[in-house]
């Protein structure tokens, strides 16, 4: 996809599985979503505010593409 100049966000939990069982962990996955929907989408965003408190997210790739981000752990790996 980024060879394709789609641009994609790369989040990994890595104390989760398929699911998200961490109420911390599916917040910011909501944050993330919603990002993505208001971008794909046109409409509202929330401001992410405290949404990664607590969350064990890593941003591996694509951080950029959520405004608000500043604060999260981003890897570079």
């Amino acid at each position: 996809m980024n060879e394709n100049g789609i641009p994609v966000t790369y989040a990994l939990y890595p104390d989760e599985s398929h699911g998200l069982a961490r109420p911390e962990n599916n917040l910011s996955f909501m944050a993330i979503t919603e990002a993505f929907l208001s971008r794909t989408l046109g409409g509202r965003l929330e401001p992410i505010g405290e949404a990664f408190n607590g969350s064990s997210v890593r941003i591996l790739n694509g951080g950029d593409e959520i405004p608000g981000l500043d604060g999260v752990v981003v890897d570079s790996e």
